[in-house]
């Protein structure tokens, strides 16, 4: 029964915390992506301290910006009527700007006030000093037909950002002579041709343009914690049973750009199907809680997706029981899995035993994740 509480309080809590940080605004929504919308991401050098930053899901959205003259030349013309919303000129700005799947603009301006003031002395005269950028990102929404294994097909979107760190909004105009669309054509040319690593620790450079860097090789964005949930339909054999099962889990993934460890904290309810004494069919439902921890190397440069983990264990506890099919105090271990289709579907071995190590019983389980 304490097992019980104690589960449903952490089911809560998760719940729970999931709601306390659901504050996004309506023009969250609009304006701003979530941190893992990219796949690939680079920066641009475009000196004085100016960057350009390109953020992507798909290598096929670069194609857009081929023409960044036409791009820049568009915004420019579009904010005009707005100077007046534009502010100080010493206050650091941030605009967005942001067109839909069928081209309509929104754009947001935001004036960031420094938490004190500066000013430069030459020659006796004192002047104001800006210190903070201004920073512009152009986001875009594409509509598309995803295509996964073992899936049907469905129409969802996805979609780019491109970022200006610059001195001054005024800079924009500088890069209107064709610079940037050599820079971006060069590294659709050689995204798969050597990077250098060893310059600067966690970045990588173009070898064909040095001024484009990456965090990995290709762009690749990799790395971080996020909270996973699980789902998976199961079936497993014991003793001479065939039980079918299903998995509802919440874990954490934590990961480097190469490797990452899974834990996972599930609940495995098992059915067991017997006549009664009146020949009417009855479910027996035995209740496991289990813990899963492995590790092992980023799939695709993306720690969310399934990949062939190096080592992997599990450690199930039965909570509820019903009937006689497993004695009080049982566990279920699992080391090692099998991974098919693109690790969907794992087969793993297992043994059931109760107290320590008595009653021993080895069996298989197939797990079929979504």
């Amino acid at each position: 029964m304490k097992m019980k509480i104690w589960f449903l309080m952490l089911a809560i809590s998760i719940t729970g915390a999931g709601f306390a940080q659901n504050n996004t605004t309506k023009a969250d929504e609009t304006f701003d992506l979530s941190p893992g919308h990219a796949s690939r991401r680079f920066v641009f050098d475009l000196g004085k301290g100016n960057k350009m930053q390109i953020e992507l899901s798909d290598m096929d959205d670069l194609n857009r910006f081929t023409n960044m003259d036409s791009v820049i030349r568009t915004f420019l013309a579009d904010i005009e009527p707005l100077k007046d919303s534009l502010g100080d000129e010493l206050l650091s700005r941030r605009i967005d700007y942001t067109v839909d799947s069928v081209g309509r603009k929104k754009i947001r301006i935001q004036q960031l006030k420094p938490k004190g003031s500066s000013f430069l002395v030459r020659d006796g005269e004192v002047s104001a000093l800006k210190l903070e950028q201004d920073t512009i990102h152009f986001i875009g929404t594409v509509s598309f037909i995803a295509k996964y294994t073992l899936r049907k097909a469905f129409a969802t979107t996805r979609h780019y950002r491109v970022s200006f760190f610059v001195n001054d909004l005024s800079d924009l105009s500088m890069y209107m002579d064709g610079s940037l669309s050599e820079k971006i054509q060069t590294l659709q040319n050689n995204i798969s041709s050597p990077w250098t690593t060893t310059r600067t620790r966690g970045t990588a450079y173009l070898n064909a343009e040095p001024s484009i860097s990456a965090r990995l090789p290709k762009g690749f964005v990799a790395g971080g914690d996020f909270l996973n949930f699980r789902i998976s339909v199961d079936i497993q054999n014991y003793k001479s049973y065939f039980v079918p099962s299903f998995s509802l889990g919440a874990g954490l993934i934590i990961s480097s750009s190469h490797f990452k460890r899974d834990i996972i904290l599930s609940w495995d309810p098992h059915f067991f199907f017997a006549r009664n004494s009146q020949d009417k069919l009855k479910t027996f439902r035995n209740d496991f809680l289990t813990l899963t921890w492995g590790q092992g190397l980023v799939q695709d440069n993306n720690p969310r997706k399934e990949s062939h983990l190096l080592f992997i264990m599990s450690l199930g506890y039965l909570i509820k029981r019903e009937g006689d099919y497993f004695e009080k105090n049982t566990f279920r271990m699992g080391a090692g899995r099998l991974s098919l289709f693109g690790g969907k579907t794992k087969i793993e071995p297992a043994i059931y035993f109760n107290n320590f190590f008595k009653g021993v019983t080895p069996g298989l389980r197939l797990i079929q994740s979504f």
